[in-house]
Formats: C-alpha cells, sequence, structure tokens
C-alpha cells in the first residue's frame, strides 16, 4: 500500500461522537498525522458555518474543508475557495415550486446561509444537532435568492425515498440526490459526491487518490470510500459502507478515527 498522504474524514458519525463531541485523542492524533505531514480534511455534506467550529477545533491550521459533499472546497482560516460547483438558481426554483405543492420540507444553501420557509420540527432538529440557526423566511423562501451549493428535504424515511424518485423523474440529469441519514436527503449538483471531492482536492494538494485514507460511516460517503485508496468504515456504518472498506475500525464513540489513523499512518500499533 502507499503512503498515505492524505486523510478525509466524514464529521457526523465519524469524527464526531454521538453528543457532537471531538475527543482529545482524536485531536492529538490527526496533529500527529499532520506533523508528519498528511494533509488532513474534513469531508462532509455542511456548510461552512458548521464545519468550522470542527476544523478549529482539531487546530490542523490552514487545512481544506470539502464542503457540501464535495461541491465546495475551502480553506478554514483563509476562506479561499479552491473549488465551487452549485445548482443554478432557475434549477432551484423549479425544485422549490415542487416542493411547495407537494407540502415538502425544504431548505436551501446558499452562500453560507441555511434558509426555510418554516419553524417546524425538522429545522428545529436541524439547528441542534449542526449548531446552526436558521433564517426563516415564510413564503419568500419560494423565491429563492441565488444558486445553491446544495438543497435538502427533511421527513421520514419512506417519504424521502418517494420524493427521491420523483424528483429524479422529473427533473432527470439535473442533480444528484442521495441520503446522509435515514431522514436527510441531499439534492447536490449532477456530478458532485465526495469521490469526485477527494479526486478533486488530491489533485490540487499534487496527491493521488491511492495515497488518500477515507473515513466514514455513511450512504453519502460510500463514493469516498471507493475512490479512496485505504477506505475505512466505522464500526457504527451502515453495512453497505463496510461492505465498501478496507478496514472496519471502532465506532465513532470510541475514537476510531483515532484508532486508524494510529494504526495505518503513525504506526503505533
Amino acid at each position: 500500500m502507499p503512503a498515505i498522504k492524505m486523510i478525509t474524514i466524514d464529521l457526523d458519525g465519524t469524527l464526531l461522537r454521538s453528543d457532537g463531541s471531538v475527543s482529545d485523542r482524536t485531536v492529538r492524533t490527526l496533529q500527529a498525522a499532520r506533523d508528519k505531514g498528511v494533509v488532513v480534511a474534513i469531508a462532509t455534506g455542511r456548510m461552512y458555518q458548521t464545519a468550522r467550529p470542527y476544523g478549529e477545533r482539531l487546530g490542523l491550521g490552514d487545512s481544506p474543508l470539502l464542503l457540501f459533499a464535495g461541491g465546495l472546497i475551502e480553506t478554514l482560516e483563509s476562506k479561499k475557495i479552491l473549488f465551487q460547483q452549485v445548482i443554478p438558481r432557475e434549477w432551484a426554483q423549479e425544485l422549490a415550486d415542487l416542493a411547495r405543492r407537494r407540502g415538502w420540507q425544504l431548505q436551501t444553501y446558499i452562500d453560507d446561509v441555511l434558509r426555510a420557509a418554516r419553524d417546524d420540527e425538522w429545522i428545529r432538529d436541524y439547528e441542534r444537532i449542526t449548531h446552526s440557526k436558521a433564517c426563516i423566511c415564510g413564503d419568500d423562501f419560494y423565491h429563492v435568492q441565488g444558486d445553491c451549493n446544495k438543497l435538502l428535504s427533511r421527513g421520514g424515511h419512506d417519504d424521502l425515498v418517494a420524493r427521491k424518485a420523483l424528483i429524479e423523474k422529473t427533473f432527470p440529469g439535473r442533480f444528484n440526490v442521495l441520503f446522509s441519514a435515514p431522514t436527510f436527503l441531499e439534492i447536490m449538483p449532477q456530478g458532485v459526491d465526495k469521490g469526485e471531492g477527494i479526486r478533486r482536492l488530491g489533485e490540487l494538494y499534487g496527491i493521488g487518490t491511492d495515497e488518500i485514507m477515507a473515513l466514514g460511516d455513511s450512504q453519502n460517503d460510500l463514493d469516498m470510500l471507493k475512490a479512496a485508496g485505504f477506505p475505512v468504515a466505522m464500526a457504527n456504518a451502515a453495512e453497505e459502507v463496510k461492505a465498501a472498506a478496507a478496514y472496519v475500525t471502532a465506532s465513532n464513540d470510541d475514537d476510531g478515527v483515532a484508532a486508524a489513523v494510529e494504526k495505518f499512518v503513525l504506526e503505533l500499533i
């Protein structure tokens, strides 16, 4: 196996423990990897404002953040945009119109601002999980304000499965629609996923995908794991994610990220 020169790490269910924290052991381990010359990057479906606190917690300097599942690559401290692909405003407007007709919950992400029409249980749950604050826009939400990094719909899983099918049937070839959790339906630009994201990130830093360790737990991490030279799944990951991994580490609550990096990057075990 080639030496690992880059580590890309999902947030929820991977780097973050169930209470949303990052352990001191994980921070020390990733800083040791950085000191060894390894690029460490967060790879998440989140936006900058809700990923930044975890980048700061790791204390890795101006490290890259792979945001919106690869639709935006931005540096932590300088906020330099290295890559961005968005959903055109007119396409987002058509999707918002469909959501309004169907009564779907929907969120937009424009210029690092989270917007929703109503303050309901889904948006409050999202704010609790991500420590974000949504702009509640009322009917103005349905007049989309600009190009979107992504849209997200919340609901029961079976309802979201039906929404996914209808979006793909109504707008063929426009969006990449997938689940980041059973009640999170992510709607991103076609061609954007974490696999393409880490390929682009590797190119920006002169690192091949065979030199990348990727760690994840959910469906939206599958493309990243399949693209990485050394894919690692968490013990709490879905079975399909574990099947795509070369190694299954401990759970997110048991410092699985630190354990894998110590074993395969720092070679402490």
